[in-house]
């Protein structure tokens, strides 16, 4: 007796595979690294990008940072919504935290309220995003405006400064001696502990792995989708879509604010132009691994693959000396022109079977 259901479409190793969002960017990272393994080994340069540790530290720890950005931006587009003041909220959560430290406030607890603080922000965008209907493109863009402005007047309003400088409260004096708190060596993963790389790395890889298994393995993943793909069908089936936009909007707030709170502990100061243009990075991440800018269709994995190749490209072409540096643009461009066709490609296919 044959017990299959006739209504299912089975669908082939080979479609699927060609289905995924992930492919454009699996076959951009394998032609940037083939590419500049070439253009480096052409200069003899090759060993300083991919087997010196400075080199590969280089573009690492770029990728992560963009990645961390990269994983908001992707589920907000996955979702059919925008997030143009990522880089400002970077801004805005450093001089945060730096001005609740030079009040006393203890680090762990600053750090708290630095979230707390970005969290609602994320809240606010999403509510008047989700409430009033508004493109998101322009609500963030305003907070864009408004993030980085805020964080100057703060830091010029208590202190007449704009770049506000907390090494003293959170590293060692320069001559040795004890270190203030050992909060930042476990939060910020202090090279004291022998780690060769910055803390957004490792920060990546653990955010990563838990959004991916999120995305594809419980129903608020597929709320996601839903949510960006059909809204209107989502919430007829039951799909919080209001709630699920207002908290992506206040994930990719929290992110920011990491990537803030981390920034300050490692250089010891706070800086308005932190995070500038990151947003615009990330969001070509995003592109580049696959997500859609109508929805419904991407993926955090790819993403990922997409902040590799910015950082490779990014940081690769400073080791190629025959090539001018403001190529990068240039190439960054055709890069999310070419990903967003081939992408655009992939789903018709898909759609047309």
């Amino acid at each position: 007796m044959n017990t299959s259901d006739e209504r299912i479409r089975e669908i082939g190793f080979f479609r699927n595979i060609f289905s995924r969002p992930e492919l454009g960017s699996i076959f951009g990272l394998l032609i940037i690294v083939v590419t500049f393994m070439v253009l480096t080994s052409m200069s003899g340069t090759f060993g300083a990008m991919w087997l010196n540790p400075i080199g590969i530290q280089a573009w690492v720890e770029l990728a992560a940072f963009v990645g961390i950005l990269a994983i908001g931006a992707s589920l907000l587009m996955i979702a059919g919504e925008f997030d143009l003041s990522m880089g400002a909220n970077i801004a805005l959560a450093g001089h945060s935290f730096a001005i609740l430290m030079l009040f006393g406030v203890p680090i762990q607890f600053a750090i708290l309220l630095t979230f707390i603080e970005l969290a609602f922000l994320g809240f606010i965008i999403g509510t008047i995003v989700v409430r009033t209907g508004l493109p998101s493109f322009i609500v963030t863009l305003a907070f864009w405006f408004a993030s980085r402005g805020f964080a100057v007047f703060l830091s010029q309003t208590f202190f007449n400064q704009s770049r506000l400088s907390v090494k003293p409260l959170i590293k060692p004096p320069p001559g040795g001696g004890e270190d203030p708190t050992i909060v930042d060596n476990i939060f910020a993963f202090d090279r004291a502990f022998g780690i060769p790389f910055d803390a957004e790395v490792y920060y990546f890889f653990v955010l990563v792995c838990i959004i991916a298994y999120v995305t594809t393995r419980t129903p608020y993943g597929n709320w996601i989708y839903a949510s960006g793909g059909d809204p209107v069908a989502a919430r007829a089936v039951g799909v919080p879509v209001a709630r699920v936009k207002i908290s992506l909007f206040m994930i990719s707030a929290c992110l920011a604010c990491l990537l803030g709170v981390l920034t300050v502990m490692t250089s010891g100061a706070s800086d308005p132009k932190a995070g500038d243009f990151r947003e615009l990075h990330a969001i070509a991440a995003a592109v580049i691994g696959g997500c859609a800018l109508t929805g419904g269709y991407g993926s955090v994995v790819g993403a990922v693959l997409g902040a590799l190749i910015f950082a490779i490209a990014s940081r690769g072409i400073n080791f190629v000396p025959f090539i001018d540096n403001n190529l990068f643009r240039v190439m960054l461009g055709m890069l999310i022109l070419g990903s967003a066709l081939l992408n655009q490609f992939l789903r018709d296919r898909i759609v047309k079977g």
